[in-house]
């Protein structure tokens, strides 16, 4: 149905990837729906450092290397790619709710260089293919798009989005230099925007009423705070089950400060993409609309 990038101008500091892992985590949770989790770089690259992949059968091995975009662009070139398909090459991380897509492996390096031009374009035609297929298999995918300049494949998941999260921080000297309309990418022209303040400090003078005053934003703007204990999670590959008890229970009463901000990033995207309304709204301590 629709299709979440969530990209940073900044070329890091903004958490973007872990505010793209943690997100459909959390759709998850609190919506009846089907999340796809993609990204735009190579396997093992960004939202999928958040997750163990086992590696100890040989069999497991043999399947895994049958799954994802590498998959997908053999059933793309057998004309065989359908979005009936998609999910039968993706590795589930939360049973009938929450797929991960894995990026293609990189291409030996002696054969990088005469490859490359061709390689860019069948990857971005291929991401768009992907995307597509995959808005029609599940309720919602989200895909990181990266940071900085987009590659080819981060603009394919650009321009293919129905909203984009801008993940920021609150670095005013890169937000001068990047937060202007004329060096954001044009795939962002016209598209539904929200804004996500990453590791967001309440007690700073760069407020968020002040990021969307300085800078004209007029879209909902929201702050997600810095948290040791997902950092940690980040790098022991754990961020499922840290997410899982960061939620605080089925009553949600010991929810901790980073699940709820993520809550309302995630309630934000619902109401922009006309999903059924969760148990919170975008607001509080975190949110400045």
């Amino acid at each position: 149905m629709s299709l979440i990038a969530v990209w940073s101008p900044l070329r890091g500091g903004s958490g973007s990837t872990m505010l793209a892992t943690s997100l459909p985590i959390v759709l998850a949770f609190e919506y009846q729906v089907k999340v796809l989790l993609a990204h735009g770089g190579y396997h093992g690259e960004r939202v999928e450092q958040a997750f163990t992949h086992r590696k100890e059968t040989l069999d497991y091995i043999t399947a895994f290397q049958d799954s994802g975009m590498d998959a997908l662009e053999r059933l793309d070139a057998s004309g065989r790619l359908s979005p009936e398909n998609v999910r039968n090459y993706t590795l589930p991380l939360l049973s009938d709710r929450l797929d991960l897509l894995c990026g293609p492996r990189h291409m030996p390096e002696h054969e990088f260089e005469s490859a490359k031009h061709a390689e860019d374009g069948n990857q971005a035609t291929l991401m768009n293919r992907v995307m597509e297929s995959s808005k029609r298999s599940y309720d919602v995918t989200i895909a990181d798009a990266g940071n900085g300049a987009p590659g080819t494949s981060d603009r394919a998941i650009l321009l293919g989005a129905d909203l984009i999260v801008v993940a920021l921080n609150q670095n005013l000297h890169a937000l001068e230099r990047e937060l202007v309309q004329e060096r954001l990418p044009s795939e962002l022209t016209d598209k539904h925007r929200l804004y996500v303040i990453g590791k967001y400090d309440r007690e700073s003078n760069c407020t968020l009423q002040n990021i969307k005053r300085r800078f004209g934003i007029k879209n909902v703007v929201l702050g997600v705070p810095y948290c040791s204990g997902m950092t940690d999670a980040w790098n022991m590959r754990s961020i499922l089950p840290y997410m899982q008890r960061s939620r605080g229970g089925a009553d949600l009463r010991r929810m901790n400060p980073l699940y709820n901000a993520v809550h309302h990033v995630a309630d934000a995207a619902a109401e922009q993409l006309g999903l059924p309304a969760g148990a919170s709204k975008a607001g509080g301590l975190h949110a400045f609309g």
